[in-house]
């Protein structure tokens, strides 16, 4: 049909190009959030790369089983720089809690699937050792290198 018989139909044939455009409309929407969301993550990254590079201190956002609070993922910032490490808390809980010294990588895996249900499953997991227990940080792929190199440098 031409816009032209669409027309004679009168309120009907606009009524059917209004209900076909909808979800065309909301799909391209979706879609522009979903790319501005993906690149804003990897400028972030770029970012955070940059400075690393530059020798500044990075703030990189990761979760925290720390002994002293058993079974509990802290959400904060590993403060990375070239004096050391820090914890850099977000939450109440994790303003007591602050990170061992001589803490050092023990090994490096994926979360099991329980520790998926309470965080991002395609996070890693680093298991670390220090004198008050084992300590678990949760970070996503591409800040890995930026805790590796922290951990094993200090």
């Amino acid at each position: 049909m031409n816009p032209l018989e669409w027309r004679a139909l009168g309120g009907l044939g606009t009524q059917v190009l209004r209900c076909l455009n909808a979800p065309v409309i909301e799909l391209v929407v979706v879609l522009a959030a979903a790319g501005l969301t993906a690149w804003l993550f990897r400028r972030r990254v770029k970012q955070r790369a940059n400075s690393a590079a530059q020798g500044n201190v990075i703030k990189i956002p990761c979760l925290l089983r720390h002994p002293s609070l058993e079974g509990r993922w802290l959400r904060g910032r590993l403060l990375v720089g070239p004096s050391g490490m820090g914890w850099e808390p977000r939450t109440k809980a994790g303003a007591a809690v602050s990170l061992p010294e001589g803490l050092r990588q023990v090994s490096l895996r994926s979360p099991s699937m329980r520790e998926s249900m309470k965080i991002n499953g395609r996070s890693r997991i680093v298991e670390c050792s220090s004198p008050e227990g084992a300590l678990l940080v949760a970070v996503m792929p591409n800040e890995l290198d930026h805790v590796l190199t922290a951990l094993n440098s200090g």
